[in-house]
Parts: C-alpha cells; structure tokens; sequence
C-alpha cells in the first residue's frame, strides 16, 4: 500500500496579514533598541524677574539632555528643531547625572557670586543674615536651572534692584547675556555660545552679553568671544555681542546704551 501525502498550502492572505505585522514589530524594535545621544537645543531668555529680583535684563539658558533611542531622539528634534546631538556610549550616561550635580553645585556658587558682588556696589550693602536668607531664597527660585552661566545677568539684575535702576531704557531694549560671576567680578566662561546666540535671536534680544575671554580663556577650542562672532556672522543674526570682563564693565556699557 502507498501512502499519499497531503500537501499543506499557506494561504496568501495569511501571508500578507503575518508579513504587515512583522514590519510594525520591525520598526518598533529598531526604533527603541538602546541608542544615546546627548543632545543641545535652543531654550528661553528668562527675565531675572522670574528669579524674584527687580531687574530688567535676561539670562539665557538652552535645553539638553539625553536621549536614550531614535524613537526619544526624532521626538525632541521635532519639538525643538535645531537640535544638536552627539552619540554617546551608555557608560557616558553616569557622567552626565555626574555632571549635572557639579552644574547644580556652581549654579548655587554663582548665585552666591553675584549677590555678594551687587552687594559690593549698592549704596546700603545687606547684613550677613540678609545676605544668607536672600541667597537660600534665588537659588531655590533658579532650581529648575543647572550650570553657573545665569550669573553675570543675575548679577546685574540685583544691581538694578539696589539702586532702582533700569538698564532696558524703560523696556526700549532687551538685554540678554550669560557668562558665570567669580568671587572676584569678573565674568567667566560657558558652554553652549551658539545655541544661547540663536536661543536670544529667537526672543528678540537687542544686545547680548558674553564673556571677553579671548586672551583667558583656559579650556580647549575657542574662546566664547570668538565662538559667538563667528556664529553671528555664519548665522547671519541681528543682535549685538557685548564682550564683557567684569560686571562693572558691563554696567558702564549699559548705563552708557541709556
């Protein structure tokens, strides 16, 4: 007796139904496999207001982060277009948690700077209690903030406070800017010049405060100074640079604009 043997066929449609749920399943599996880039965009200018003081200037500050697959990383590129990323390695990710309790540290130090500093140049300085109690209250306002670049126009803005002064020509200007505040007046370098120049551009910033590093600037690569001419001319932006070493420096310039 010969056995016959039934062929099974597979039905096309099936085929097809298991063949366009393979490609979702496909594209979700590559979208989310572990892929990090940490990533900078264009943020605000933020008035000092914002921060509990009576001043009229704004600092800058941009978005980063990370981004843990594509699926994270096309999301922020289409919520901020421009972004820049930069692939990074999963060990990288302890560095930058590292990094960001340094930036909370230097913030709260720069705070510190530019109280002490506008307290320097009011007419009636503060008393040590003042002083404590003023500081526990902006860098509990600036919380939401990390890095030490909002202290030159913090600084300025607590001068404006002291002595009742309006540095905007009553509105008539934004003023904008970032650099740190040292202990010793002077302003201090940052990271991120390009992105905080397109960020005020943005935000309709008239004239833009940076640190006048050129001839002190100690880390690798270009000084902000020249970084920021450079991206205003590649960029084609309309505001004007400020190159300032020291706060008093920076309100001569002001005071003069009005």
């Amino acid at each position: 007796m010969i056995a016959s043997t039934a062929r099974r066929r597979i039905r096309p449609d099936l085929l097809i139904a298991a063949l366009l749920l393979l490609i979702p399943a496909g594209v979700a599996t590559f979208c989310f496999l572990p892929r990090y880039y940490s990533f900078y965009a264009p943020g605000e200018i933020v008035s000092v207001q914002e921060l509990g003081v009576n001043g009229s200037v704004r600092f800058c500050y941009v978005r980063e982060g990370v981004t843990r697959n594509l699926y994270e990383r096309w999301s922020v590129q289409r919520a901020y277009p421009g972004t820049q990323f930069t692939a990074i390695d999963r060990s990288s990710l302890d560095e930058l948690e590292d990094t960001k309790e340094l930036g909370a540290l230097l913030r709260d130090e720069t705070i510190r700077n530019a109280l002490v500093n506008a307290d320097e140049l009011a007419a009636e300085p503060h008393e040590e209690t003042q002083t404590d109690m003023r500081l526990a209250e902006l860098i509990a306002e600036a919380e939401d903030y990390y890095g030490d670049s909002l202290g030159l126009m913090l600084a300025i803005g607590l001068v404006e406070e002291a002595r009742q002064e309006d540095l905007s020509g009553g509105g008539r200007y934004v003023i904008s800017g970032t650099g740190t505040m040292e202990a010793d007046h002077t302003v201090g370098s940052v990271g991120a010049i390009r992105e905080k120049l397109q960020t005020a551009e943005q935000y309709g910033a008239d004239y833009f405060l940076i640190p006048g590093d050129r001839d002190r600037f100690y880390y690798e690569g270009i000084s902000n100074e020249e970084e920021a001419q450079l991206a205003v001319k590649e960029l084609g932006l309309s505001l004007k640079l400020i190159p300032v070493d020291s706060l008093e420096e920076a309100l001569d310039f002001l005071r003069n604009l009005n």
